[in-house]
């Protein structure tokens, strides 16, 4: 549904909640910041984004210093405190019925207990944007638990996380060669992601029989990342001899074999192709290919 309040669209987003302890000449506060995220792995940093006018902000510029505590889902009432008051309302922190603080590794300012990630930041940069300040702190020490899950925060209401979504893949029975196949492909990789070929003929379909195992599938290729896999699979027919033209429009199959207990993920991308020479009979497979089956 399309809202006619261009307003109302922020409340739409999903986001984390991460608390924002600093310290001032008031003491240490603590505040709540929706746009909280890591932006680089090596060195590790963090950047978050803070409106203007914030004490916070005050705290950070001057001790060049913060930590970025993940709220976890037992933490909403943590998060709505440290998001309803001002620092200059209330020493937030001193309710003790409410935070619970956690004596910090490397920085001077406390962080909170209880959290799914805490992590003490050292401020390197600052940046206008917008009505708020990128302020991004590189991680001097962090922790995590992972027997907690982080809350989570839309159209103004708290959330937790629910299962996990296995995304948009087909699941395809298969016998134990067929799986412990494409496992030996994938080397332990989470993911399998090649690249084929369909030839039609009919009801048949080209195949090619890999060497030591004699199994048969379309012509395919694990292109290196980076490389042009359009490009990569023509190179890789062409050092076959087979000689098929590959058409320029790919689609995409993402399937998870099973056999049993066992699985194997696998994102196939497709081209269509013609074969521009004849090709023996030994070379055509039946569609019906519990595999093939599902690629047309």
């Amino acid at each position: 549904m399309i809202r006619k309040v261009p307003s109302k669209a922020e409340r739409y987003f999903s986001t984390g909640i991460s608390m924002i302890t600093s310290r001032g000449p008031q003491g240490p506060n603590v505040m709540t910041a929706e746009w909280t995220m890591q932006i680089s792995y090596s060195p590790m940093l963090i950047a978050v984004f803070i409106h203007k006018g914030s004490h916070t902000i005050k705290n950070i510029k001057k001790t060049k210093e913060f930590g970025v505590n993940v709220a976890s889902q037992e933490q909403t009432t943590e998060a709505s405190v440290a998001g309803g008051y001002s620092g200059s309302e209330i020493d937030k922190l001193s309710l003790k019925n409410v935070f619970h603080i956690s004596k910090p590794h490397k920085i001077k300012t406390p962080m909170i207990a209880g959290c799914t990630i805490n992590a003490e930041c050292k401020l390197i940069k600052t940046e206008n944007l917008g009505d708020h300040v990128m302020m991004v702190g590189k991680v001097i020490h962090i922790k995590h638990d992972d027997t907690k899950s982080p809350l989570m925060y839309h159209k103004g209401r708290y959330f937790g996380i629910g299962g996990t979504m296995e995304p948009g893949r087909k699941e395809v029975i298969v016998n134990g060669t067929t799986l412990d196949f494409f496992k030996n492909l994938a080397e332990g990789k989470f993911v399998l992601k090649c690249v084929g070929v369909l030839v039609e003929s009919k009801n048949k379909i080209l195949v090619m029989k890999w060497p030591k195992t004699g199994f048969e599938t379309i012509p395919l290729v694990m292109p290196p990342q980076g490389k042009n896999h359009r490009d990569y699979l023509a190179r890789y027919l062409a050092d076959m001899r087979l000689h098929i033209k590959v058409e320029k429009e790919p689609i995409m199959k993402r399937f998870v074999l099973k056999n049993g207990a066992e699985i194997q993920r696998i994102n196939f991308i497709l081209f269509k192709g013609k074969s521009t020479k004849l090709v023996p009979d030994n070379f055509w497979k039946s569609k019906s290919d519990e595999i093939i089956s599902n690629l047309v």
